[in-house]
């Protein structure tokens, strides 16, 4: 099936749109600052889920709708179960990071390159879901912040996971602890970030960066995502015994063997794929 024929679900408070071989994917609660309700978190889930499975796709983009990327947790609905005494705020909760914590698994299922593309305030849940993607992309609007020790709670999302494989567990805790807002050149500094960009070229940077990458073999893709992750948990044994797997497994594909006779030939490979 190609890139172009995939329907994507339609949810409340996220859209999907494909163009060519690269989706990008909105949170769409402008009034809120894109905060994380129960709805939006339902719709992670299902987005991530069905972005997961589309083979097709070379190449995802996330980024917020109006001035923000993602101002994190919904307090107002925190609030609502608090004052509730009929809510159990802490069961509430509980299911809550539950569901978000679903929708990062599946996102880390993503055989292609996904790109954050930080529009404006990023922080709590949303620092979560920039820190998920593979490369973070960010406007000169934006800063980063934890934000979670600012309501005398701790981090979620995969805050406490990425974070320190991100800047080192040194930096991690200096940055949940005195909890800063980030600035652009901040983020950048730390490695939080790949790029400061223009507000109004923030997009077209991020598609710039996903169509170069598309060119790329997917397998070749694929398999650098999921053998850098795994790498985190694995004994050097196990890390090699994947790359003896993968590059063997590799060298059987049809990509590869146009490559090799492209690359011998003074050509220039095009990965299908295949």
């Amino acid at each position: 099936m190609a890139a172009e024929t995939l329907t994507p679900p339609e949810m409340k408070t996220i859209s999907i749109e494909i163009d060519g071989e690269i989706g990008t994917m909105t949170l769409n609660r402008p009034d809120t600052f894109n905060a994380m309700s129960p709805d939006l978190i339902a719709d992670m889930v299902e987005a991530f889920a069905w972005l997961a499975d589309q083979a097709p796709l070379r190449g995802l983009i996330i980024t917020g709708s109006g001035k923000a990327f993602c101002a994190g947790g919904d307090l107002n609905w925190f609030k609502e179960g608090q004052a509730n005494p009929d809510i159990d705020i802490v069961a509430s909760v509980r299911r809550g990071a539950e569901m978000l914590h679903q929708a990062i698994v599946d996102m880390q299922r993503i055989p292609y390159p996904v790109i954050a593309a930080l529009n404006g305030p990023t922080a709590g849940a949303g620092f979560s879901l920039a820190l998920a993607c593979d490369i973070r992309f960010c406007s000169e609007d934006a800063f980063l912040a934890c934000a979670y020790g600012r309501i005398g709670v701790s981090p979620d999302g995969g805050m406490t996971y990425f974070l320190p494989r991100v800047v080192g567990p040194s930096k991690a805790i200096e940055i949940l602890l005195n909890d800063p807002n980030l600035s652009p050149a901040d983020a950048l500094e730390a490695g939080l970030v790949s790029e400061v960009v223009a507000p109004d070229q923030l997009l077209d940077r991020a598609r710039e960066k996903a169509d170069k990458l598309a060119r790329k073999s997917p397998y070749y893709v694929k398999m650098a995502k999921n053998l850098v992750h795994q790498s985190l948990d694995n004994s050097i044994t196990e890390q090699l015994q994947l790359e003896r797997h993968g590059i063997a497994n590799g060298m059987g594909t049809e990509d590869s063997k146009n490559a090799i006779e492209a690359f011998l030939t003074g050509g220039t490979a095009e990965f299908k794929g295949e």
